[in-house]
């Protein structure tokens, strides 16, 4: 059996017929048609009956009498319907004995119902579904704001039931996001009408996903847009790490898995990281005011750090809008410390990740600052490396001039050697030569004289390898004095190197002081009280503050 029939207790044209999946499509073709789970049949609006006819009549449904006159013209819209079934149908809540609430609260959802498409589509903000969402029938809010107002303009209380629940929820989480308060969503609703309380709501039955993205994307530009006409944009991102960033203040929530990776970071490095901790919600309704009020914090004693991290765990996408806030951004933009952020994933960003330092996860973070500390480290070391092969080289060049000079002089002594035992021969061939030419003729006075010759001869020699051996003496101990001498300028050279050198320095007793810039101070007058000092000794380094500051010109220096 196909019809069209009218149904009071609806208000509107019901549509019967057994169930056939061809004649369901053409039905849901029908504009404001809608589907009874109750009472299992379809139903469309009066003002629908026209177009129902048109599709339906063809297919072999047949209108009854009433419905029949309303296409006919014969009555006009619900009124005149009304009338008519009034006059064939018995009173069943006559006027004298009034309504009961039941039927008003009926009447007042059938109203509503008859007036409306089955459903709509919905847009609006989410409250008060993170304390149900544990429920079996979540219970919560759709309000309406007006950008840069807290208070809602309107609101509705939407009810996402059971039966829909898991799937409205498995739909929405397949974009790696959680419903949550605070996001906007475009929401398929049925409006509803409880008849038990009288209370007006919308039935959930489906929810756009991507409505919710690009909501969330577009929030994100207009906080951007926003810091770039204020041209803050790239404020904190320009500003530069300290040279040693081992003063570290953190926002993040205590005992969470966050901290402990980034702690376990810092102290596995082997540096002295100083860090202080400002315990604050990282994802909820409470983390814009208490972030904001953790940045005020470290604004305050920006002179006691070095620089500022912001950090959570994991997490969905819908726990980043909390950084989404143009209040935390212009924040994070104008702190007077470098901050890094590490609280995105993978691949979302929040609006923190685009105007500060970012890293994808707390031990990123810390591992960000071990780096900037061990490239000074390694920086301190080469520079020392530099000194030490400056200073041999150094000592070998006077050592090759000594050993060079201690060669000139062996040679010059057995040139000089030499040069003596040559003219000692030419000396011996000369007195030689005039004895051989002399001797005939003073044959007589040689045998005369040759007692005395030899003696003169034996003299002369001696003479000569005297004054010989005088030189070669005189040389050696020249060369010997000028050996002593080139090694004494080595030893003092020597000295002075290892003299120079900053770990003897300290070893003798000395201490060097620096404020916190790292800048050396070298007298009284560079001090004034209450300024932070860093102190090295030859076995660490000590933290002081100046607490009273006096010149005394009359104190010797020790080195004890």
């Amino acid at each position: 059996m196909k019809r069209l029939e009218w149904q009071a207790d609806l208000g509107r044209i019901v549509i019967r017929f057994s169930y056939d999946p061809l004649l369901v499509a053409e039905v849901k073709m029908i504009p404001g048609r809608q589907w009874h789970r109750d009472q299992k049949l379809w139903s469309v609006p009066l003002g629908s009956a026209g177009e129902a006819a048109r599709i339906l009549m063809p297919l072999g449904f047949e209108p009854t009498a009433e419905v029949e006159r309303l296409l006919n013209g014969e009555v006009e819209g619900l009124a005149g319907i009304g009338e008519q079934v009034a006059e064939t149908a018995a009173p069943s809540d006559p006027v004298s004995e009034g309504w009961s609430v039941t039927r008003l609260n009926e009447t007042v959802r059938d109203a509503l119902q008859r007036s409306l498409p089955e459903t709509i589509w919905l847009q609006g903000e989410v409250l008060e579904f993170d304390r149900n969402s544990h429920r079996d029938h979540i219970f919560f809010k759709i309000v309406e704001k007006v950008e840069g107002e807290d208070r809602p303009r309107a609101s509705v209380t939407a009810v996402l039931f059971q039966g829909n629940k898991d799937r409205v929820l498995k739909r929405f989480a397949e974009t790696e996001t959680d419903l949550t308060d605070g996001l906007q969503v475009r929401i398929q609703v049925r409006v509803d009408l409880y008849v038990l309380n009288g209370s007006y709501q919308v039935v959930v039955e489906d929810i756009d996903p991507t409505y919710t993205l690009g909501e969330i994307a577009r929030r994100r530009e207009r906080i951007l847009a926003e810091l770039r006409n204020r041209g803050l944009e790239q404020q904190n991102l320009s500003r530069h790490w300290p040279l040693v960033p081992l003063r570290i203040g953190v926002l993040t929530s205590p005992g969470s898995d966050a901290w402990k990776d980034l702690i376990d970071e810092l102290r596995g490095s082997g540096f002295s990281f100083d860090v202080a901790l400002y315990g604050v919600h990282v994802q909820g309704e409470r983390t814009e005011a208490e972030v904001l009020k953790g940045l005020e914090y470290f604004e305050q004693h920006a002179a006691d750090f070095d620089g500022l991290l912001l950090v959570r765990g994991g997490g969905s996408r819908a726990d980043l809008m909390a950084f989404d806030s143009l209040p935390l951004a212009l924040a994070v933009a104008q702190h007077p410390l470098k901050i890094m952020v590490g609280i995105g994933h993978q691949a979302d960003r929040s609006v923190l990740d685009e105007i500060a330092h970012s890293e994808k996860t707390p031990t990123a973070a810390g591992q960000q600052l071990v780096q900037q500390v061990s490239g000074f480290w390694q920086r301190v070391r080469d520079q020392l490396s530099r000194i030490m092969i400056g200073a041999r080289h150094r000592i070998d060049r006077s050592q090759s001039s000594l050993n060079s000079s201690r060669s000139q002089i062996a040679r010059g002594a057995s040139l000089a050697m030499l040069e003596q035992r040559r003219r000692l021969q030419l000396v011996a061939s000369g007195l030689e030569s005039s004895a051989a030419g002399q001797f005939g003729e003073a044959r007589g006075m040689l045998k005369a004289s040759r007692q005395w010759l030899s003696s003169a001869t034996a003299r002369a020699l001696r003479v000569a390898a005297d004054q010989r051996v005088g030189q070669v003496e005189r040389l050696q101990t020249s060369a010997c004095q000028q050996l002593l001498r080139q090694r004494e300028r080595l030893a003092v050279r020597q000295v002075q190197v290892r003299g120079a050198d900053p770990q003897t320095i300290l070893a003798r007793g000395f201490a060097w002081v620096r404020d916190r810039s790292g800048r050396t101070i070298g007298s009284q007058a560079g001090v004034c009280i209450d300024q932070e000092i860093s102190v090295r000794f030859v076995d660490g380094v000590v933290d002081a503050r100046i607490e009273a500051s006096r010149s005394d010109s009359s104190v010797g220096l020790s080195s004890r």
